[in-house]
């Protein structure tokens, strides 16, 4: 009775010692998976390399169209009146940019 419980209780400290070096197996090879694509985790974080270098002028195209999507989300008139909502087109030809605003106007009046 002793020897089996010795040898289950050995056996199942072996069955989890193999199961820890598996995880620890798998997490190393994905780390170096992910390392080979540019990016790296450490315990401070995670960084990502990346081949191109954001100028002033992409900084500010990323935010006039994230300014023109809110625009598009956004209704300044009542919200049950489409007539009166505003439409705001941002438009580039590769040396000029243009933002532009616009107003629906209905025919009539409430």
């Amino acid at each position: 009775s002793l020897r089996q419980t010795t040898l289950i209780f050995v056996g199942t400290i072996l069955g989890v010692v193999y199961v820890v070096k598996q995880v620890s197996s798998g997490v190393k090879s994905t780390k170096e998976s992910l390392e080979s694509k540019g990016i790296r985790i450490s315990d401070k974080g995670v960084s990502v390399k990346t081949q191109k270098r954001f100028d002033r002028e992409d900084y500010v195209d990323a935010t006039q169209r994230g300014c023109i999507k809110a625009l598009n989300a956004a209704s300044f008139g009542p919200a049950d009146d489409e007539a009166h909502r505003h439409s705001a087109h941002y438009t580039s030809d590769g040396n000029h940019k243009k933002i532009s605003v616009r107003r629906s106007h209905s025919s009539g009046s409430k």
